[in-house]
């Protein structure tokens, strides 16, 4: 399901989102009561998670990783471990 390990750096707390800079994308995502935070990639909207990589770093309450030859229009969504109450 997986493919093989991709390395991803601390990255940066800012800007928040995923932003691309030439040569890899910066990932971060504020979450105040997450205790860890991974980053899913995705093949195409249909099909499950091709890796799954635990964000490295978190600056405040911001969550952070890089992943050096990531190209604009990789599918991606976050994984956010911690309390869940919606109360």
């Amino acid at each position: 399901m997986f493919r093989m390990q991709t390395k991803i750096l601390p990255g940066r707390p800012y800007p928040l989102g995923a932003t691309w800079d030439g040569f890899g994308v910066n990932f971060a995502i504020y979450s105040e009561l997450g205790e860890q935070v991974e980053l899913c990639l995705f093949n195409s909207y249909d099909a499950p998670e091709t890796e799954r990589l635990r964000l490295p770093e978190r600056t405040t309450y911001v969550w952070h990783g890089y992943i050096k030859g990531l190209q604009p229009g990789q599918l991606y969504g976050y994984r956010v471990h911690g309390p869940y109450e919606p109360e």
